[in-house]
């Protein structure tokens, strides 16, 4: 009974396609899995036991192909040796330094978000007042479930403050003589 019980945790979870260890740039041992995520491209975890920290950097099929590799245990070992850990906006991130894959990105979260939208004009208002009038329609409407985020969504692009306006002249003969 046990083992089918683990059997029946273990069926939703992906199995690494490639597993290694070895020491990234702070000079600690990592757990390096890479796990197939077709066809989206593969997921590279890196793991420091020690402290129970995981580091995560997604790579798409495109990246692979820009950057010329396969999913041998030949391309994957490349990619695990070019891994490194860098300070992006104060963070530690996972990189590779094979051309063709994407530096990574760090996005705002917590007070870094807040300042974000705080500084962000949507027109002459702020960003901040922009989505409140548009949540405040879409509880007006009550769209349920994914409806709502399709809703939301159409709004937001049709209240746009921010989308380019093209004026055209009321009188083309009168602008052509000009």
């Amino acid at each position: 009974r046990k083992i089918r019980d683990l059997r029946c945790r273990m069926a939703g979870r992906k199995v690494a396609i490639y597993n290694c260890a070895r020491a990234l740039d702070d000079n600690d041992i990592y757990i390096l899995q890479m796990f197939d995520t077709s066809p989206s491209g593969l997921l590279v975890k890196a793991y420091r036991q020690t402290e129970s920290v995981e580091y995560f950097m997604p790579i798409t099929e495109s990246e692979l192909d820009n950057a010329a590799l396969s999913r041998s245990q030949q391309a994957l070992s490349k990619l695990a040796e070019s891994l490194s850990l860098v300070e992006l906006s104060g963070k530690l991130v996972l990189m590779s330094s094979i051309t063709g894959i994407i530096k990574p990105k760090v996005l705002p979260s917590g007070d870094g978000v807040r300042q974000f939208i705080g500084r962000t004009k949507a027109g002459r208002d702020a960003l901040s007042d922009f989505l409140s009038e548009a949540l405040s329609e879409l509880c007006k409407e009550k769209p349920v479930g994914l409806d709502a985020v399709r809703w939301l969504g159409q709004w937001i692009l049709k209240n746009n403050p921010n989308q380019p306006t093209v004026e055209e002249p009321t009188d083309m003969n009168a602008t052509l003589q000009t």
